[in-house]
């Protein structure tokens, strides 16, 4: 619960937890969450670059798009 409490306290609203990302209500828009910036930067880092893996970026609800569209696209994984 700290690191919950802490990650919104600085605007960061996700925190992972092994594969699960959770997510906390910040109650107030954050300016830049969800720009099309944000989501090719991990587009680009989750799928497009094989090498990466989720601790090199930071936890967001495009890290599990991302996840999900390469073990599908990529590597053929059913993601039901």
């Amino acid at each position: 619960l700290y690191n919950l409490k802490s990650r919104h306290a600085r605007g960061a609203p996700y925190t992972r937890t092994g594969d699960i990302v959770i997510a906390v209500n910040p109650y107030q828009w954050i300016n830049g969450l969800y720009t099309s910036e944000t989501q090719a930067y991990y587009a680009s880092s989750l799928i497009w670059s094989q090498s990466s893996t989720p601790a090199d970026v930071h936890p967001h609800v495009y890290e599990t798009s991302s996840l999900a569209y390469r073990g599908l696209a990529c590597q053929g994984q059913n993601q039901s």
